[in-house]
């Protein structure tokens, strides 16, 4: 039998999260992944993927809730620690800009957004294509924020 903090235990609270998020209770996924980044960040350090990736679902389940304000203040210092941990390129590191981006435009931060979401570009710029589709929606969301400023 697990001890609670053993990770069998940890992914399995995750997967609970998860689905209390995909049920619509967004207080118990919200409350339930606040315990889970607390664990995880005992048990396996600050900066492992798994507790980086219980943050940002931490994010996710705020913004979905319209707690656009909470969210923003969990993302960006999971942005820094993204960064610094995995690397400005790193596919969970430009989703959790773009979540960013999207979080302070709810919260009518258009500016910010917009700053947000020119990070990302110069991001994606070192990755993908000029052409590349994503590449052209942020420039057209980028463009949009700018008129809304």
């Amino acid at each position: 039998m697990s001890s609670v903090g053993e990770p069998e235990e940890l992914t399995a609270r995750d997967a609970q999260a998860q689905a209390k998020a995909h049920a619509g209770d967004f207080r118990g996924a919200a409350a339930e992944f606040r315990a889970l980044a607390r664990d995880y960040t005992r048990t396996a350090g600050a900066d492992d993927p798994a507790t980086l990736a219980v943050r940002l679902n931490l994010a996710r389940v705020l913004g979905t809730s319209k707690q656009f304000g909470k969210a923003v203040e969990v993302c960006e210092p999971l942005l820094r620690d993204q960064v610094r941990v995995l690397g400005p390129e790193h596919d969970d590191v430009l989703e959790t800009r773009q979540l960013l981006a999207s979080l302070r435009y709810s919260a009518g931060d258009a500016a910010g957004a917009a700053e947000d979401l020119e990070q990302l570009l110069t991001a994606l710029s070192r990755v993908l294509m000029p052409t590349h589709d994503r590449i052209t929606k942020v420039k057209r969301d980028i463009a949009f924020l700018r008129r809304a400023t």
